[in-house]
């Protein structure tokens, strides 16, 4: 099965019908339960594809437990993860609450790389299988006033390309995603929806992301980057000088708000 995290809206949501659309059938994970069943319902009716769903925390304790016997009940494994679930923080980094930064943190970072970890056995075992990770295009450099967010990213990206040198020779992709801005509720939800970079930063739709990142995959990519405009910003982050590259995205992200 192709296992997505993050399911219900969004990027998940859009990955959810691709793979779907290609005979994939799928494990969807998320918090909630209704949106779930919704898009399951949605893509059953449309495909002859078989749909699990599994509505978990990523972060509690009994979440690779929880998604081993979801599997197991349909007699299925991982031949796929899409670690897409994420949130986000705007603000100042000393004004944020710890608790918020710690669940950031674990969600964005700890969670999928556990994820990784549990499923690579396997995969590697099998000699064949792929990895799809969420990143972002600030993870190509530091974000003042959503600092703690472009970090996860930044270390999604570095993880993703180093273990995917690692399990190259074994049969495993893995692919980090590096979307600038897009047309979710992800920017609303933490705050930053008037900040200035959300002006200037064309938003490109889910559906597309999805689109490069799983054309991107069965290409063995290990890095991409949607849209050809994000490609060039991606391309300018890693040329600029590093004092510069933070003024710049420091600029765009401070709160308007302030």
């Amino acid at each position: 099965m192709v296992v997505i995290t993050g399911a219900s809206e969004g990027i998940g949501r859009a990955f959810a019908r691709r793979y779907a659309a290609k005979g994939r059938d799928l494990l969807l994970i998320a918090r909630r339960p209704e949106p779930l069943a919704r898009l399951a319902d949605g893509i059953r009716a449309a495909h002859a594809v078989r749909v699990e769903v599994l509505a978990q925390d990523l972060t509690a304790p009994n979440a690779l437990a929880a998604i081993d016997a979801a599997l197991a009940a349909v007699a299925a494994h991982c031949d796929l993860l899409v670690n897409n679930a994420g949130i986000g923080l705007s603000g100042a980094f000393h004004d944020l609450a710890l608790d918020d930064i710690e669940r950031l943190l674990a969600l964005n970072t700890a969670a999928p790389t556990r994820l990784m970890h549990h499923v690579l056995p396997g995969m590697r075992a099998r000699g064949r299988g792929g990895i799809i990770n969420l990143a972002s295009l600030g993870g190509f450099a530091p974000g003042p006033y959503q600092a703690a967010y472009y970090a996860s990213r930044a270390c999604m990206l570095s993880l993703s390309e180093a273990v995917a040198a690692e399990v190259a020779r074994d049969g495993v992709r893995i692919t980090a995603v590096a979307p600038g801005p897009v047309r979710t509720g992800f920017h609303a939800k933490m705050g930053a929806d008037n900040d200035l970079y959300r002006w200037l930063v064309p938003s490109i739709s889910p559906e597309r992301v999805a689109l490069w990142a799983v054309t991107a995959h069965n290409l063995g990519a290990r890095v991409v980057v949607p849209g050809l405009l994000n490609n060039i910003f991606a391309l300018s982050l890693r040329l600029m000088p590093h004092r510069i590259s933070v003024l710049v995205q420091g600029t765009l992200f401070y709160p308007r708000s302030r």
